[in-house]
């Protein structure tokens, strides 16, 4: 079908990147690039959304018409060389121009629970096939171990039942822990802002590897993007919650939080130690939860894998976190204990670990609700892994961040896109174009809005060029 609408926005677009930078050099700490790198950082931006990729020579087939090149291989070249070599910060940057974004977002777009916003930290994996050396050392530089992905298989089994799938076992027959499966790969930190309709706005990430010389630890990776991202709201005046999976909920960083009065939900193994109230004896929380009496009725929303009726319990208790392991050398938190178990058809239960009061039902089912607004985040990674996020094939450490960072500063442009009162008229041409040409489903997200400019890019190249780099 031939596209008959066309977007006449490209310039308020434009206007609205020029606005955030604008915010951004308001920054103390700020450091203005080199023209040059500022106007390659521009056009790989606009490339990542209208050609939805990561892969350099795609990304050089929309740019190769700006640039003095005679053939596309010699501008992913270019490219190359910029993501390697060029004299700019690229992770200070980014983050604030993401600080930008956010302090143009409405505040009455933004998810909130008890006046404070929401901010979810999440790692994903990139499985690579690279074993870390080849020939001429043209290899990802220190690339490490990553879980295996069994998403296919895991498909197939939901398409053949019912719509709901149990919890997998997590000991093997015998009663020996079953091996996790891994290959080779890239784990990356996000964390971000919650927006109304579980949308994600990131500020801060950061690429981590075991095989990366000066990187130790995932943990300390993840406490380094977590109070990154709280740093920004700090600095815009917002108190935030933070939510977290399983991974997250760490006795050491839990108490950390409580310590410096952050509020946070996070997901926790049950299978852990505490101290109830006015008793001298540590006791298994999932023990102490059975104890509970039961509070009443509670959805736990999981997202896309459904929702589930639960019954809740709830139960304050210490835990205690030492680093020596001597008897009286520890650190400790008072924290609240949500545990929600499916009524039917579910063998898996949660159970969060919360600041926040739970002492009435209505409490426990907003905690609840704020856990399950982590989707979010999940929802932000299908859109960006769909624009190439893991699929990139730089070779170095340094490439891999910076054009890493360059989607997020894509991604976090099209979620302002979708707010700013000047993008109205464009938002309105994008739905016209869409439905024309594709299926709109109930509402325009991100991935579609940057559907609608890759139509549109490929009839109106020129206009483009005349709007984005003016």
């Amino acid at each position: 079908m031939k596209a008959t609408v066309a977007l006449r926005g490209r310039g308020q677009l434009a206007a609205i990147l020029n606005q955030v930078l604008q915010v951004a050099r308001q920054a103390t700490a700020w450091h203005e690039p080199d023209a040059r790198n500022m106007r390659t950082l521009r056009q790989l931006i606009l490339a990542v959304l209208v050609k939805r990729s990561t892969r350099l020579i795609v990304l050089a087939q929309a740019i190769a018409p700006w640039r003095r090149a005679n053939t596309v291989k010699s501008v992913s070249m270019g490219l190359a060389y910029f993501l390697d070599e060029a004299k700019i910060s690229m992770g200070s940057l980014s983050r604030y121009l993401l600080e930008g974004i956010l302090r143009l977002i409405p505040a009455e777009r933004m998810a909130t629970y008890a006046g404070k916003a929401i901010v979810v930290i999440d790692p994903t994996e990139y499985q690579k096939r690279s074993r870390g050396k080849g020939k001429g050392d043209n290899y990802m530089q220190y690339i490490g171990r990553v879980r295996k992905s069994h998403s296919k298989r895991r498909r197939k089994k939901k398409a053949g039942g019912n719509g709901r799938t149990k919890a997998r076992a997590p000991s093997s027959a015998s009663g020996r822990q079953e091996k996790t499966e891994t290959t080779t790969g890239y784990v990356d930190v996000w964390a971000g802002l919650v927006l109304k309709g579980k949308q994600f706005l990131p500020l801060a990430r950061q690429l981590f590897s075991s095989k990366h010389p000066k990187l130790k630890s995932q943990n300390k990776v993840e406490e380094a993007v977590l109070f990154q991202a709280l740093g920004v709201l700090k600095r815009t005046g917002l108190a935030a919650i933070v939510v977290g999976d399983k991974g997250l909920g760490r006795k050491e960083l839990m108490v950390r939080l409580f310590r410096a009065g952050q509020d946070f939900v996070l997901r926790i193994d049950s299978d852990i130690n505490v101290w109830p109230d006015r008793a001298q004896v540590e006791i298994n929380l999932a023990a102490l939860l059975q104890q509970q009496p039961w509070v009443g009725e509670v959805i736990w929303d999981r997202g896309e894998e459904g929702k589930l009726r639960c019954n809740a319990r709830v139960v304050t208790a210490t835990i205690r976190f030492s680093r020596s392991g001597r008897k009286n050398d520890y650190e400790q938190a008072r924290l609240n204990f949500v545990e929600l178990v499916p009524l039917e058809g579910f063998d898996e239960t949660l159970v969060v670990a919360t600041t926040l009061p739970v002492a009435t039902l209505v409490e426990a089912k907003g905690v609840a609700r704020v856990y399950s607004w982590r989707w979010s985040v999940e929802s932000g990674f299908e859109t960006m892994k769909g624009w190439g996020l893991g699929r990139f094939m730089v070779r170095s450490w340094k490439a891999i961040e910076r054009l890493l960072w360059i989607e997020a500063l894509a991604y976090g442009l099209m979620i302002l896109a979708q707010y700013d009162e000047k993008l109205t008229r464009l938002r309105e041409q994008a739905i016209a174009l869409i439905r024309q040409m594709a299926a709109l489903g109930r509402r325009l997200t991100v991935g579609k809005m940057a559907e609608a400019m890759s139509l549109d890019f490929a009839k109106h190249q020129r206009a483009w060029k005349t709007a984005w780099l003016t």
